[in-house]
């Protein structure tokens, strides 16, 4: 498999962590990125936090300068991020992210544009029970109804002193693009051991006869759900095959084609690995490729694989000459872990196996 490096985005003085981004197709052609941009001196997931976004418009060659699209200031809060992207029915281009709220819930915001090169940041309306949800980057899709979905793991108020661990997982539904509120169904995890440890980092693939759900776990693998089209649950979480440590996947129609990328190798007994390493076992990343719509896939093609990265969060992004980008962190213990540095990487798509 042939793959490239565009860009790196490392940490530096004032910005200790770039991380989890998605990409769009702007108004003229060019190729917008939309990431998370720490500020100050911490990197933890609740510090301070922007989005920016970079412009390409040579399909992902170059990237010209960094700019910022919504602040958290904008928000009365100190942090916001993990993005995604949706061309909207009425022609605007927008970047959904997280608002982490002062009260330690969290809710959803966009940064919007009609004419691709200036964005307002706004809050959305959001219709759903209060809570703290997690909602991934790249996740956010628009169903072939017409819906946008964002897949969410959440920790209702009531169970927020319980753990930090998120056990739920559900859709937020958005007819319009500003008002979510939450689908009629939600999975919690029955396993009466480690129930602080439940359906994590949730995302959807719409298949030809379903949606298909998958989450991250702690239980060696990801687990994989089934809903109908008017979302109605087929089958409850079980384990799938994609074996993985408690890192996201992303499985993603880009092109016509469906690509599955996440980390293969869990954390079994006798893997060395540790939190102080930085990569959090989070290596080697992969890329799989489905040619019946997602419902199986292929070889596993190794994106990277050093041992001193972790590499996870991807968004994939298709280019107009059979390239595909993708994103993810890949940072180590130098940059302080993981989630600090991004890279964007090029693939070439026939050469994957």
């Amino acid at each position: 498999m042939i793959v490239n490096t565009l860009i790196e985005i490392s940490p530096r003085d004032n910005n200790p962590r770039n991380s989890e981004g998605a990409f769009l197709r702007g108004k003229n052609g060019e190729i917008l990125f939309a990431y998370s941009r720490y500020h100050g001196n911490g990197f933890d997931d609740g510090d301070a936090c922007d989005i920016s976004l970079i412009v390409s418009r040579d399909e992902g060659k170059t990237w010209g300068e960094e700019k910022l699209i919504a602040k958290a200031d904008d928000f009365g809060v100190k942090n916001v991020m993990s993005v995604s992207a949706l061309e909207l029915r009425d022609g605007a281009l927008a970047f959904y992210f997280l608002i982490k709220e002062n009260d330690l819930t969290s809710t959803i915001g966009r940064a919007v544009s009609y004419d691709g090169a200036t964005f307002k940041a706004e809050r959305c309306v959001c219709r759903f029970p209060s809570g703290y949800y997690v909602i991934n980057n790249d996740r956010i899709s628009i169903l072939s109804n017409g819906k946008i979905a964002a897949p969410a793991a959440f920790l209702p108020v009531s169970d927020m002193s319980y753990s930090s661990k998120t056990a739920h997982e559900t859709l937020l539904l958005s007819d319009d693009g500003i008002t979510f509120y939450k689908a009629d169904f939600s999975f919690t995890t029955k396993d009466p051991i480690n129930k602080d440890f439940g359906h994590q980092e949730p995302g959807i693939l719409e298949r030809e006869n379903d949606i298909y759900m998958f989450s991250r776990t702690n239980y060696g693998c990801q687990y994989e759900a089934a809903l109908s089209k008017d979302l109605t649950p087929i089958y409850e979480p079980r384990p799938s095959e994609f074996t993985s440590p408690p890192s996201p996947m992303q499985i993603k129609n880009v092109g016509g084609t469906v690509y599955a990328v996440y980390n293969p190798i869990p954390l079994y007994n006798g893997r060395k690995w540790s939190w102080a390493d930085g990569a959090w076992g989070r290596t080697p990343i992969v890329i799989r490729k489905s040619t019946d719509g997602g419902y199986t896939f292929g070889k596993l093609n190794i994106l990277d694989d050093d041992e001193n990265h972790g590499y996870c969060y991807p968004a994939l992004f298709p280019c107009n000459d059979g390239r595909m980008l993708i994103s993810y962190c890949c940072g180590s213990a130098e940059d302080g872990y993981c989630l600090c540095r991004l890279c964007i990487r090029e693939i070439y798509t026939e050469t994957i196996e």
